[in-house]
């Protein structure tokens, strides 16, 4: 009898083990960038009227746009990070900010001159109101999802 309620236990325990694995192997954050790359080409996509050839020639400039972006936004991100302890390196990092800020506002504005030979003027203020758009409904939907604390 005590053996039998002993295995019953176990494999109950057992059981609420492996329920639980799955839940902890998901992403804790349900952050998926390919199905956010994904959801934002489709809405630029349908937002801006792009024909699929037009969006063919597009997106792999706008890829090509972003990445050199987020390199950019990387090398800002650590230099706010750190706090210098004099006045003159905390100057100098200003600075370099400050040069951060005009290299990814020149680089846009680079591939802007870009865009405009696959699309026209009128399609590309579109894609970027859309994109807009698409990032402004991204925090509004990430901000109500509720998190997990582990």
């Amino acid at each position: 009898m005590r053996n039998n309620i002993i295995k019953r236990w176990s494999v109950s325990a057992l059981l609420a083990i492996l329920m639980t694995v799955p839940m902890v192997a998901q992403d804790r954050h349900g952050f998926n960038p390919e199905k956010f790359k994904a959801d934002l080409e489709k809405f630029i996509t349908v937002e801006a009227c792009l024909t699929p050839a037009e969006a063919a020639k597009f997106f792999p400039l706008y890829d090509e746009m972003n990445a050199k972006q987020r390199s950019l936004f990387g090398k800002m991100r650590e230099l706010k990070r750190m706090k210098p302890a004099d006045e003159e390196s905390c100057r100098r990092v200003i600075s370099d900010i400050d040069r951060l800020e005009l290299e990814i506002k020149q680089v846009q504005a680079n591939y802007h001159s870009r865009f405009l030979t696959v699309i026209s003027a009128t399609k590309l203020f579109d894609v970027i109101r859309a994109e807009g758009k698409f990032h402004r409904e991204a925090v509004k939907n990430a901000a109500k999802r509720p998190r997990f604390r582990p």
